[in-house]
């Protein structure tokens, strides 16, 4: 049941990918010599990274490849093309350039999360969570929120939901409008029978997020503990009108919930 519930949230973890591509993630001290091939490898690791988020992908898999000839220790490069093969359905080039990566600059949060994102897709589950972990281990690191969310979706996959709702708890305390951890607890709530805790944590998210097919037959659910009938008709009548073709929709109409 853990499982089902969570899988439609693996998601976020696409939504990571390309915001921790973002920065260089060198690992070079500022006192370092950078050679002129060094600076353009770095040039064309970023206009790699502009294609690719243009969705231009035989230009950026020119360019990315063109900064590897450059500079085959860029930890960057080799972060930015293991995405787009990753995207490319290019499994094994992902994943060699994903090692080459975190082996260079293990302190490269960034890839150390895409990484994980790779893994968990690949149904790694502890292999993804440990480099989650890797991930925040930097105290720098901006986005620990995400990569700990990153860590309760995967770990809910095997499923452990006790794991999954750890993580989601530590992503909160960091940043408490984070919309994919609070609409995990509140499923999580549910499961565990704790209606009131469940129905606190979907206003939280309903406060920060828009309605989904899947946030929109918890409400239903809720309210159909809640014997109230009006709010679930009202939340029906939403979910037939914003999202007549999804499976919720077919699930409330069968009155399955």
């Amino acid at each position: 049941m853990m499982k089902r519930l969570i899988i439609k949230s693996i998601l976020v973890l696409l939504v990571a990918v390309l915001a921790g591509c973002a920065a260089t993630g060198n690992s070079r001290t500022a006192n370092q010599n950078v050679s002129a091939d060094t600076k353009a490898a770095e040039i064309n690791m970023q206009l790699g990274l502009n294609y690719m988020q243009r969705g231009d992908y035989q230009s950026a898999l020119d360019k990315l490849q063109r900064s590897l000839e450059q500079d085959p220790t860029l930890p960057s490069a080799h972060n930015t093309i293991a995405v787009l093969y990753q995207r490319l359905g290019e499994k094994d080039k992902a994943e060699h350039h994903f090692e080459e990566a975190v082996r260079r600059a293990p302190d490269y949060s960034e890839a150390q999360n895409n990484y994980g994102v790779f893994l968990c897709q690949q149904k790694h589950y502890k292999e993804a969570e440990q480099r989650f972990l890797e991930a925040i281990k930097n105290p720098l690191y901006q986005n620990a929120d995400q990569a700990l969310e990153n860590a309760g979706i995967c770990v809910g996959l095997i499923p452990d939901a006790t794991l999954a709702e750890q993580y989601f708890r530590k992503a909160l305390q960091i940043n408490p409008t984070l919309s994919k951890s609070l609409f995990q607890m509140a499923e999580l709530s549910f499961l565990n029978i704790e209606y009131d805790k469940a129905t606190a944590y979907l206003e939280r998210y309903q406060a920060v997020s828009q309605w989904t097919p899947q946030a929109l037959l918890l409400a239903i659910k809720l309210a159909s503990k809640a014997g109230d009938q009006d709010a679930v008709a009202s939340y029906g009548l939403i979910l037939r009108a914003r999202f007549p073709d999804s499976d919720e929709a077919l699930q409330v109409a069968r009155g399955q919930y």
